[in-house]
């Protein structure tokens, strides 16, 4: 499926900017949240440039009801409904390798604060748009560094804490909003080269937006609460 509607969070940069730009090149109609559009600049080429689908750019920040509310009334006036909705905005705000008697705790209020609460904000204010979609989807993307069963090491705190977190939220609202036409789940886009991933990561924005493009194109009424790779395979990601 393509040429429908989407919301993508986080769209400034890094997977959320190559997404939007992939889906952008498919024909859709992507509406690309970034919290200070101004400073967006790779985000401001990408909608300046021709192409079978529209960009256009929304204000928000997934941290304030006021933006996001916002975006809601811009979003509103520009489609009819959402098709989809990608919640990606998401902050690695600790270094990854501290003690936990070094940690600082605040990391964590930041982690959950847009990786989790920011997910739910975006989500439950979006849903009048959702709602009016023949087939809406909300994907949450996720991490491997969510998945509790796989844990071996002490890295992460924060982050891993916040996507497993995620994966919890994903599977409530999937139970609650399945009953309503709205399918919700979880997709761990792999191992990226982004300011999280690193520059020792196997993958390129650009490849990993290609597959979650076409993943977000075809999950369906049977996917709801899953945890999918970035190909849309169950069960390939341990929870």
């Amino acid at each position: 499926m393509s040429g429908g509607t989407v919301l993508v969070t986080g769209a400034s940069r890094g997977i959320g900017l190559a997404l939007v730009c992939e889906l952008s090149a498919q024909g859709w109609h992507v509406l690309a949240g970034a919290r200070d559009p101004a400073a967006a600049h790779g985000l401001q080429a990408a909608a300046g440039k021709e192409g079978p689908g529209t960009i256009d750019i929304l204000r928000l920040d997934v941290r304030s009801d006021e933006s996001v509310r916002a975006a809601v009334d811009e979003a509103a006036s520009r489609v009819r409904g959402l098709d989809v909705l990608v919640n990606n905005a998401g902050v690695f705000p600790e270094e990854g390798n501290e003690s936990l008697e070094s940690l600082p705790l605040e990391c964590f209020e930041e982690a959950f604060a847009v990786n989790v609460v920011g997910v739910a904000r975006v989500t439950r204010l979006f849903l009048p748009l959702l709602g009016r979609a023949a087939h809406p989807r909300v994907i949450n993307i996720s991490s491997l560094a969510g998945s509790i069963s796989s844990k071996e090491d002490s890295l992460n705190y924060c982050y891993g804490a916040s996507k497993s977190a995620l994966n919890m939220l994903t599977r409530t609202m999937a139970a609650e909003l399945r009953p309503r036409g709205i399918t919700v789940v979880a997709v761990t886009p792999g191992w990226v080269k982004t300011e999280i991933g690193g520059p020792r990561a196997p993958l390129s924005v650009e490849e990993s937006a290609r597959s979650l493009a076409a993943t977000l194109g075809r999950v369906s009424e049977k996917d709801a609460g899953q945890f999918l790779d970035r190909e849309g395979k169950k069960g390939a990601t341990p929870w």
